[in-house]
């Protein structure tokens, strides 16, 4: 039954949809095949995304109760976070170095190293919604909103190995006004 895992998880993974979105055509297979070791219930997979907010698309499409989300530059050790995830809470896998920038905040760098949590969380963007509508800073940042409105979260520090692609000058953290959009999330959310 859990073949993969040691000892039975407190989330089921043939309960959970895995969503996963890329820009690219094709999904990175190196990913897939990570993702292939394990029962989830179901597979969700956006190519040619103009956005990552088209992730939303595929959370709001699932079927299950729980979410399995991570972005398509990195290998999340999926075993370590479904062993170390708990019920009802944002889990989040993160690099040492991340734990240690974001422990003062509420808010992380978002689900993309690999985050498993209940659908329902997702209920909480209406708080935010409400004050500052859907314009740009949240489409570019609702990770961050996520994890803002829904603290403290299970954070942990877990050995996650990039793709070649991290590093590439299109992705969000490398633009220039990465920095700006990270301040005014955590000003927005701090006033709600």
């Amino acid at each position: 039954m859990y073949h993969y895992l040691f000892k039975k998880p407190p989330i089921d993974l043939r309960k959970v949809s895995c969503c996963l979105l890329t820009k690219d055509s094709v999904y990175p297979q190196e990913i897939l095949d990570n993702i292939a070791q394990y029962p989830f219930g179901e597979i969700l997979i956006l190519t040619n995304s103009d956005s990552p907010y088209r992730k939303h698309g595929l959370f709001k499409k699932a079927k299950y109760d729980y979410i399995y989300y991570q972005d398509d530059d990195a290998i999340c050790p999926i075993k370590e976070l479904v062993e170390l995830s708990k019920p009802d809470i944002l889990n989040i896998a993160m690099k040492p170095k991340h734990i240690e920038i974001y422990k003062d905040k509420k808010m992380t760098m978002g689900l993309g190293w690999g985050s498993i949590f209940p659908k329902s969380l997702l209920k909480s963007l209406k708080k935010y919604t409400d004050i500052y509508g859907e314009d740009e800073v949240y489409k570019r940042e609702t990770e961050r909103i996520l994890t803002s409105l829904n603290y403290p979260q299970n954070r942990l520090s877990l050995n996650i190995v990039d793709l070649p692609s991290a590093t590439n000058p299109d992705r969000l953290w490398r633009q220039p006004n990465h920095q700006d959009f990270l301040l005014i999330v955590e000003e927005r959310c701090n006033n709600l």
